[in-house]
């Protein structure tokens, strides 16, 4: 069987179809070992031309799209947006359809917590049964048993994780804890286990070492999406995060040119019904040390108005869905309920209020939006990842189907009887925004956006060497499921 062959095959045991131009393409990348990234990326289209391997996320500025070279694009399909030229469209299509919009999850409705050790304990049993119910629907975990009730031998087990650490001969050990009791584990493979983690293990057990040698590890982890998405209305969303409007670097300019674009009903924004915004609508007052001297507006409500304003003259036809982020007034620990009724009658009927994280269908479109507080700490117990890498982060997220698996550590957690950071349903869009940088992948069917910021470089993030990557907007048209990317 020659080189060809082989990579046909081993599409064809992952029910894929690919165009010849496809298969050359993963011959030149390394050839069968290639076919697995290619599977996690196009895997759900299930027949895969050579314009989907293509990059799917043309990157457009205002400058280049009116002829300049500030910015080279790369493209599947060329986006015009240039404010002067002439659109195709008579009239913007988004204004022709209804809204289709419906909450699926808004932690804001069950808030109320004790803070004593009753409530942690309901907290991580319900993290515990939820992912334990996803974990035991695999083949090679059916039949698992409680801790409890492990008997001599070859066993599968689900449980919580903590304390893990390497040992001297470069494995893992670490604690599984489940209703019923604990159990060491020790474990040789290459999978990363963080603490608080959910997850399945298959190995052998001996009851005089209290002991399971670990052969597989199971996390909940989301499968591969093969559904047609594509809608028959010629929509998209419009994803963004941090705006952060009240401080002196808010980029106003480019704020406004985002604005005037989506206004103006043409050059690619006709087909924009919903804005979505992941958190940090505002800068906020007294988030960090001397933050006043960073401030143009110093009355926080006053930096809502002033969001309020620019929103307001937004086409009818487009709603805005908004999360709370660690900069907004409400509580830091997650879930952050949404903005309250005296933030909230400042906006137009135009906006919906919801949660930090939150799950909403947009014509049939599952999306979680969450404002991305434990990518903090994934960059740093993640081998590897990078702020440049947040979809690598967020690909975890899937992996462990948790927002943010580890408890505490740099986001604060309010024990709540539910642990609305699972990720039950399996979105066909996450959202995450936060770390100021901008980012677009694909895992196994679900868009993975981490939305860029409307803040240039802080004095913070000056002494951090961290440099932001402002101004990008990503816009998901949901009639061709295909994600473009627009830089202002």
């Amino acid at each position: 069987m020659n080189e060809r062959e082989a990579v046909i095959n081993e599409l064809l045991k992952h029910e894929i179809i690919a165009e010849p131009e496809v298969v050359s393409y993963i011959i030149e990348r390394g050839g069968i070992k290639y076919v697995r990234e290619i599977v996690e990326k196009y895997g759900h289209l299930g027949y895969i031309t050579y314009e989907d391997i293509l990059p799917r996320a043309p990157v457009v500025s205002e400058t280049t799209a009116s002829g300049g070279s500030a910015l080279q694009v790369t493209a599947v399909q060329e986006i015009r947006g240039g404010e002067g030229e002439k659109s195709s469209f008579s009239k913007p299509v988004a204004g022709e359809y209804d809204w289709d919009f419906q909450v699926i999850l808004d932690a804001s409705v069950n808030m109320k917590a004790s803070g004593d050790a009753d409530d942690f304990r309901k907290l991580f049993e319900d993290r515990y049964m939820r992912l334990r119910n996803i974990i035991t629907r695999r083949v090679s975990m059916r039949g698992a048993r409680s801790i409890a009730n492990l008997k001599d031998g070859e066993v599968a087990t689900v449980g919580i994780v903590y304390e893990t650490r390497p040992t001297s001969t470069g494995k893992l050990m670490f604690e599984l804890e489940d209703p019923t009791g604990t159990v060491r584990c020790l474990y040789s493979g290459s999978e990363i286990v963080l603490n608080d983690e959910v997850i399945g293990v298959r190995g052998r057990y001996s009851r005089s070492k209290g002991l399971i040698f670990v052969k597989e590890i199971v996390k909940p982890d989301v499968p591969y999406s093969r559904k047609n998405r594509r809608i028959e209305e010629n929509i998209s969303v419009a994803i963004i995060s941090d705006v952060h409007i009240g401080s002196n670097t808010f980029l106003k300019e480019r704020w406004e040119k985002f604005l005037r674009w989506l206004k103006s009903g043409k050059d690619g924004s006709e087909t924009v019904k919903y804005l979505l915004i992941a958190g940090d609508l505002v800068d906020g007052i007294g988030v960090y040390p001397n933050q006043e001297e960073e401030l143009e507006i110093h009355d926080i409500f006053q930096q809502y108005e002033a969001l309020a304003r620019y929103l307001e003259d937004l086409p009818d036809y487009i709603m805005t869905v908004m999360i709370p982020g660690n900069h907004d007034i409400v509580r830091n620990a997650e879930p952050q309920p949404a903005l309250p009724g005296e933030i909230r009658k400042l906006f137009n009927g135009k906006v919906e209020f919801l949660s930090n994280p939150a799950v909403f269908s947009i014509h049939g479109y599952k999306f979680t939006l969450y404002h991305g507080g434990s990518l903090n700490s994934l960059v740093e117990l993640i081998p590897g990842v990078d702020y440049d890498m947040t979809d690598k982060m967020m690909e975890y997220m899937l992996k462990v189907r948790h927002l943010a698996p580890v408890y505490g550590d740099k986001v604060p957690i309010v024990p709540l009887p539910r642990d609305f950071l699972v990720i039950e349903d399996v979105p066909d869009v996450l959202v995450t925004g936060h770390v100021h940088t901008f980012a677009y992948g694909i895992y196994k069917g679900v868009h993975l956006v981490n939305a860029s910021t409307w803040q240039e470089q802080t004095k913070y993030q000056k002494m951090m060497n961290f440099n932001p990557d402002p101004g990008k907007v990503a816009i998901l048209n949901l009639h061709e499921d295909r994600m473009y990317i627009r830089e202002f």
